[in-house]
């Protein structure tokens, strides 16, 4: 797992009814503003070297597929589970190329399942542990960091995308002249 994104809660705190309502009011807040940009908008990289909107979507999609694997997984028995190449995934599976409405409909859609999965999880499940790439961890933390992580990716892309600004090929004039 290696970063994570927020501090364990004691399980007994922890509900799979609230975890799942946290995460379904982190994706649709989301939403309204993501589908206001535009595909050349999704495509611009924060800066050179750096991944453009389309692209951290992605990621949260790849780590979608990834962690409903590791819930349902630890919902079963404990095991030990690898990582994932992040860099990797995201440039073999060329989200900037891809239309960003298609993107964004495949992290809602695999978010929306989630929600669904982690509703249905028996609350003393949220006690399993097992391991990801080499970190030990319970199904209520994994899903919470999950969350976090999410969040963290959402709140870093909100700071620097803004719509319309792509589309905008001179300064917009200065009133005070």
């Amino acid at each position: 797992m290696g970063i994570t994104y927020t501090q364990p809660t004691a399980i007994h705190l922890l509900d799979p009814e609230e975890l799942s309502q946290r995460l379904a009011a982190t994706i649709r807040s989301a939403v309204p503003w993501l589908v206001t940009l535009s595909n050349e908008d999704a495509a611009r990289p924060e800066r050179e070297g750096k991944w453009s909107a389309k692209q951290v979507i992605g990621h949260l999609t790849d780590s979608a597929v990834n962690n409903l694997s590791r819930i349902v997984r630890l919902e079963i028995a404990s095991e030990r589970m690898p990582g994932y190449a992040q860099e990797a995934w995201v440039r073999l599976q060329h989200y900037r190329s891809r239309e960003w409405s298609e993107v964004l409909g495949l992290w809602f859609a695999l978010n929306e399942h989630l929600v669904w999965v982690i509703r249905h999880i028996d609350r003393d499940s949220l006690a399993n542990q097992g391991s990801v790439a080499d970190y030990t961890v319970t199904l209520g933390f994994l899903i919470e960091d999950y969350i976090a992580h999410m969040q963290h990716h959402l709140r870093n892309l909100h700071s620097w995308v803004h719509p319309g600004e792509s589309v905008l090929s001179d300064p917009p004039p200065n009133p005070l002249k």
